[in-house]
């Protein structure tokens, strides 16, 4: 770590805080799967893009007697990022730290705060490459809202059959996005009670976890967003809005956290190092002339997409 004057010192206690704070938020935000991390030195430059054709294209196998065996080279296009710094600086002023230290440490408080704030940010860049990637849309059979006669796993399967044919993914690789409200819609559906019963006797459609789900659909994960924001201006009634859109859902192909750019992904989060090791970063400072310690929460990345054909390792599914 590289601090920007000989004040600003990284906060090993503070980051403690706020690992410990991510992995309480974690059930909420989905980022970092959706768009798992994949650290690099440099701040910018390419990365390889796969192509549908090294997945669909067949090759010839067959050597003649006394021949060669044939030669295939993997195509690859190229990509750009250029990962770019998000963070918040949070006082913590020396009067109001005293004041109440003895109901609360201030410095852990206003962590939490930032911490929350930049996951959000995250949040909605990732659901923003989603929703502008252009992936070609497809609508459910049967609104899920009509419970008797929706069939959400015939809609997933299907769904998780195209991935299979774009890109050989085998469903113990697929991943399901799905907002809040489409998930409880259903684990209200006649289909999934069916198969409820005999899947998870004794446990009612309220009670289904997204780890069961996924293992009712037998696939890798399910994903469900559950992070609302305030959309008005400062001094107005609030209005809550979720960041993913309820009613479009995606399923995708995704890497792990920190694995290599040749694992199929539909997207990535990529990560600078030199300048973020890890997300997020707390440091702090002094302030003099606010009386003040200055705590910063911040990280450097950039969100991309991987594929040559947008519907390569993603399929949109709208619940309307």
């Amino acid at each position: 770590m590289r601090p920007e004057s000989s004040s600003v010192i990284f906060r090993a206690d503070l980051a403690a805080i706020a690992m410990e704070h991510n992995a309480r938020i974690d059930g909420k935000f989905i980022g970092q799967y959706a768009a798992p991390v994949f650290d690099t030195p440099a701040c910018d430059g390419t990365y390889p893009i796969m192509r549908r054709a090294n997945f669909q294209k067949p090759a010839s196998t067959k050597r003649a007697e006394g021949a060669g065996y044939n030669r295939i080279i993997g195509q690859f296009g190229q990509g750009n990022y250029a990962c770019e710094e998000n963070g918040l600086e949070l006082p913590v002023d020396d009067r109001r730290k005293r004041r109440y230290a003895s109901m609360f440490d201030a410095e852990a408080s206003v962590t939490r705060m930032g911490v929350y704030q930049v996951a959000l940010a995250r949040e909605a860049r990732v659901a923003a490459l989603y929703t502008g990637a252009g992936f070609t849309n497809h609508n459910v059979t049967t609104a899920w809202t009509t419970t008797n006669t929706a069939t959400p796993l015939d809609d997933i399967a299907t769904g998780v059959d195209a991935l299979s044919d774009n890109c050989g993914a085998d469903p113990g690789e697929v991943s399901l996005i799905i907002p809040r409200a489409d998930f409880r819609e259903l684990c209200r559906t006649d289909q999934v009670n069916e198969k409820l019963m005999y899947t998870y006797p004794g446990v009612q459609p309220a009670q289904l976890t997204p780890l069961q789900v996924a293992a009712m659909l037998g696939i890798k994960r399910v994903l469900v967003p559950a992070v609302a924001y305030d959309s008005t201006e400062e001094g107005y009634a609030a209005s809550m809005s979720q960041i993913w859109t309820s009613g479009v859902m995606y399923i995708c192909v995704l890497a792990n956290p920190g694995e290599d750019l040749e694992v199929p992904s539909v997207a990535r989060t990529v990560r600078w190092t030199a300048d973020a090791p890890e997300t997020p970063v707390v440091e702090s400072y002094r302030e003099d002339k606010t009386r003040s310690d200055i705590v910063r929460v911040r990280e450097d990345s950039d969100e991309i997409l991987l594929g040559d054909s947008v519907d390569l390792f993603c399929y949109q599914l709208t619940n309307t």
